[in-house]
């Protein structure tokens, strides 16, 4: 990471010019969606769009599935509009199911589809046809778009945007191929809240920073972090004991691996997250570690390295759905579950909940349940 940021910056001159020619072609298409030059699609639904800004993981599948059991508990009937990233299927939309094969699908749809399997999660690069299939075979009144700042071809009700630490320092404005972001800051005016993905003690120390960046768009500012619950065996009889109704596998509240060194193999946007993850669940960091790229495709080789190792491997939710089906496996093989959680308010009077619930009521277009309802102060 520091050869490449090193190389990066050495690129600077080349690079930024292009980068400012990116940055105002994307500018003027969002100009052309705000005029209707370009057409975008409505919804009788009420719909949220969870995006980012900039390239890598940000919790936009951690934040959809929050927005899955927050709807249910409202009392809507849900659906993700995904674009089923990494899957290949001829079927289009994909109804994805918790038995789809994740080369259909994808590894995100797949995760959303076995996590709420009452909820409709369509996979579809063209999301207005998936909404178009949506209108015509569900009665589906609540809607989240993934991965669609971007995406202006749908409108959206809410428009939640996420941003990581390095979002609001190096990364500022810095739009590819200069940076990692998709488009200028100029953007974020699009925002209808940012959700800044931070433990809370940084957030403390980055106040500043967040105030000097994000104030003058005049919109909340919330933070969530993905807290370590624990592990639970990848296969169904692992060494690490189920503690739920039968049938079902929980996190091992105690998932100490009785002191043993254990490695790491993630395949995510951001692998720094889960190796702290794993160093804060398990008070240590890992013996070894394999990083592969963001929706890795997992091959007979990668799993031979994985044995190889021969310690208590440990992964993400993400890429379980993809080893699990593989023959061969370690026998040790762990999944690294997490929860989202809110820190307090950063820029709002309300938390996040309490935010949405009001935006959801107010939008006239979803009934909700009083106790989700707040009134709007």
């Amino acid at each position: 990471m520091r050869d490449c940021e090193k190389i990066r910056s050495a690129l600077t001159p080349l690079l930024r010019p292009v980068s400012g020619l990116y940055a105002g072609i994307m500018e003027a298409r969002a100009a052309l969606y705000a005029r209707s030059l370009i057409p975008s699609r409505s919804s009788r639904a009420f719909c949220v769009s969870v995006g980012n800004i900039a390239w890598g993981g940000s919790g936009k599948t951690p934040l959809a599935s929050w927005l899955l059991r927050l709807a249910e508990a409202g009392g809507a009937r849900p659906a993700v509009l995904t674009r089923g990233y990494g899957g290949r299927t001829e079927t289009r939309p994909l109804p994805v199911k918790p038995w789809t094969s994740p080369e259909e699908s994808g590894d995100e749809a797949l995760m959303l589809a076995q996590a709420h399997p009452w909820a409709h999660i369509l996979a579809d690069p063209v999301r207005a046809r998936a909404l178009d299939w949506l209108e015509a075979n569900t009665r589906v009144n609540f809607i989240i778009l993934d991965d669609a700042m971007q995406h202006l071809a749908l409108q959206r009700d809410v428009n939640l945007v996420l941003l990581r630490e390095q979002d609001l320092e190096r990364e500022w404005n810095r739009v590819i191929p200069w940076g990692s972001w998709r488009e200028g800051a100029g953007a974020l005016a699009r925002a209808d809240a940012f959700l800044l993905r931070m433990r809370e003690e940084k957030a403390s120390l980055m106040a500043d920073e967040i105030l000097l960046k994000l104030h003058a768009f005049q919109k909340p500012v919330f933070s969530f972090d993905l807290r370590p619950l624990g592990l639970r065996p990848l296969v169904p009889g692992g060494s690490l004991p189920a503690r739920n109704e039968p049938g079902r596998h929980a996190p091992s509240p105690l998932p100490h691996l009785d002191g043993r060194a254990y490695a790491l193999c993630a395949g995510v946007g951001n692998p720094a997250s889960v190796r702290l993850s794993a160093e804060t669940l398990l008070g240590r960091a890992p013996e070894a570690e394999l990083i592969f790229p963001d929706h890795h495709k997992f091959s007979p080789r990668d799993l031979a390295k994985m044995r190889s190792l021969r310690l208590p491997l440990l992964i993400t939710a993400k890429d379980a759905v993809k080893l699990k089906a593989l023959p061969g496996l370690p026998e040790e093989i762990f999944v690294l579950e997490s929860s989202l959680v809110f820190g307090p308010p950063l820029q709002a009077e309300k938390s996040f909940e309490e935010w949405f619930a009001s935006s959801w009521k107010n939008s006239g277009k979803a009934a909700i349940r009083e106790r989700f309802a707040p009134e709007a102060r």
